[in-house]
C-alpha cells in the first residue's frame, strides 16, 4: 500500500494581505470560504455550524448572514432537532440576533428543550409568529411522552414579547399546556393579556364580509379562546397559520381536526372525513378510500372504522367494503382480503378457506363480464379501424386523380 504524504492532513493557505497560514480545523478556514461551505445548509444547521466554530462574533456573522425571517427547525433532520437542548437553542438565537430578525418561529421537533433557550427573544419587538406545539406543519400536536417545554420558563419570555407592543400576532402552544385549562393558571393570565393586546390595536375585519374579528358567542376580543370548557381553549381564532390573514369561519376560515390549526382557503385545501364528518386539512390526511377516494382522518384510521386488506394494505371506507371490489372479514378464518386479492390467492392455488371460495365464483363472474366486454370493445375498434383505413385509402385516391 502506498503510505500517504506526512503533510497531508496540513495544507497552508495564502490569506488575501497575509502570510501562509497552517489550516489544522475547520476553525482555521477564512471566514468567506465557511459561509460558501454553510450556504449549502438548512438555515438552523448553518446556525448551529456557526456556532460550533467558535465564539467569534464577526466569524460567526459572516456564516449566518442576516436574512433570518423565519427560523423553523423542520429544516433539519428530525434526529438532529430532537437532541437540542436549551443550551443549542439560546446559542442559535444569540448568533443569528433572533431578537431583532427573527419574525417566524416554529421549534418543530425540539421535544427535549423546556423553553428557558428562548430567553434572547425576551422582548422582542420583532417576532410575529411563535410556534411551541414541537410539530411539524400537517401534524397532529398530541405528543406522547409529555415534552417538557415548561410554563414557568416560557411564560415570562412571552409575556415581554406581548409587554413591548410589537408586532407578535400568531401564538401555538403546546397541546399538553392546553390540557390544564384554569383560570386562575397564570397560563390563563397570559392568554389575557395577549388578547388583551390585540384589544390595544386597531379593529380587525374579516377580509372577505367585513365582518369584525374575531367573533366567539358572548366574548369579545377573544383571539384565543379562554374558555375553559371548550375544546378550542389556548387556540387561536380567525388567523391563518400560514398568511395571518383573518377570515370568519363562514367565509374563508377552516379548523382542521388533526393539526388543530386555522387555514385559509387559498393555504390549505380541506375535506370532510367520510366517516366522522370533520375538516381536516388534505395534507393531514394519511389514507383514503381506495375505491371511491373518500378522506379517512387519522383518528377513524386509529378506531378501525374502516376496512384494510391484510395482503395489499389498500384501505376501504364501509360503503365500498360491501362493493365489488371491498374487503370483507372471513368469520370463518378471519382473513381480511379485497376481492381483488382473495381472486388472486384462489388462482395461484392458495385459497383453501371454504368459505372465502364461496366469494369466489361473484368475482369470477365479475372478471368474465370485464374481459368479455373488454373482447367485445376490442373486437369494436377492429372494425371501426377496419372502416377508417378503407375510407383513407378512398381519400387517397381521389386525390390522385
Amino acid at each position: 500500500m502506498i503510505e500517504a504524504p506526512p503533510d497531508i492532513k496540513r495544507r497552508r493557505i495564502l490569506t488575501a494581505g497575509s502570510s501562509s497560514q497552517c489550516i489544522r480545523c475547520l476553525s482555521d478556514l477564512p471566514s468567506g470560504i465557511l459561509a460558501h461551505a454553510a450556504s449549502f445548509l438548512a438555515d438552523p444547521s448553518k446556525a448551529l455550524f456557526a456556532v460550533s466554530i467558535d465564539g467569534d462574533s464577526e466569524r460567526s456573522s459572516a456564516i449566518v448572514g442576516s436574512h433570518w425571517d423565519t427560523l423553523d427547525f423542520g429544516g433539519i433532520e428530525k434526529e438532529l432537532a430532537e437532541m437540542l437542548n436549551d443550551d443549542d437553542i439560546s446559542a442559535l438565537l444569540l448568533c443569528i440576533d433572533a431578537v431583532n430578525r427573527v419574525k417566524k418561529l416554529k421549534l418543530t421537533n425540539c421535544i427535549n428543550i423546556t423553553g428557558a433557550g428562548l430567553e434572547p427573544l425576551r422582548g422582542s419587538e420583532t417576532i410575529e409568529q411563535i410556534d411551541l406545539s414541537l410539530v411539524g406543519d400537517h401534524q397532529c400536536p398530541q405528543l406522547w411522552p409529555h415534552p417538557p417545554i415548561s410554563r414557568e420558563l416560557v411564560l415570562p419570555i412571552l409575556d415581554s414579547i406581548i409587554a413591548s407592543e410589537g408586532l407578535l400576532r400568531h401564538v401555538q402552544f403546546p397541546f399538553v399546556w392546553l390540557q390544564e385549562s384554569s383560570t386562575d393558571s397564570e397560563f390563563h393570565q397570559c392568554i389575557q393579556r395577549y388578547n388583551q393586546m390585540w384589544a390595544n390595536r386597531e379593529e380587525v375585519s374579516c377580509l372577505e364580509c367585513n365582518e369584525n374579528l374575531p367573533f366567539i358567542a358572548g366574548n369579545e376580543n377573544e383571539w384565543i379562546d379562554t374558555n375553559t370548557l371548550s375544546p378550542e381553549y389556548g387556540m387561536q381564532n380567525n388567523t391563518c397559520y400560514d398568511c395571518f390573514k383573518h377570515y370568519c369561519y363562514e367565509c374563508k376560515m377552516n379548523f382542521c381536526s388533526t393539526c388543530q390549526t386555522d387555514y385559509c382557503d387559498d393555504c390549505t385545501k380541506m375535506s370532510d372525513c367520510q366517516f366522522c364528518g370533520g375538516s381536516h386539512c388534505n395534507d393531514c390526511y394519511e389514507h383514503e378510500c381506495h375505491q371511491c377516494n373518500a378522506k379517512i382522518c387519522s383518528k377513524c384510521i386509529e378506531e378501525h372504522f374502516y376496512h384494510l386488506c391484510e395482503d395489499c394494505d389498500k384501505v376501504f371506507c364501509s360503503e365500498c367494503s360491501n362493493s365489488e371490489p371491498g374487503t370483507s372479514r372471513c368469520e370463518e378464518c378471519s382473513n381480511n382480503s379485497c376481492d381483488d386479492c382473495l381472486l388472486r390467492r384462489f388462482l395461484q392455488g392458495e385459497q383453501d378457506c371454504a368459505e372465502c371460495n364461496k366469494r369466489i365464483f361473484p368475482l369470477i363472474v365479475r372478471e368474465s363480464i370485464v374481459s368479455k366486454g373488454l373482447k367485445e370493445e376490442v373486437e369494436s375498434l377492429k372494425v371501426e379501424n377496419k372502416e377508417l383505413k378503407c375510407e383513407n385509402k378512398e381519400l387517397r385516391s381521389r386525390n390522385w386523380n
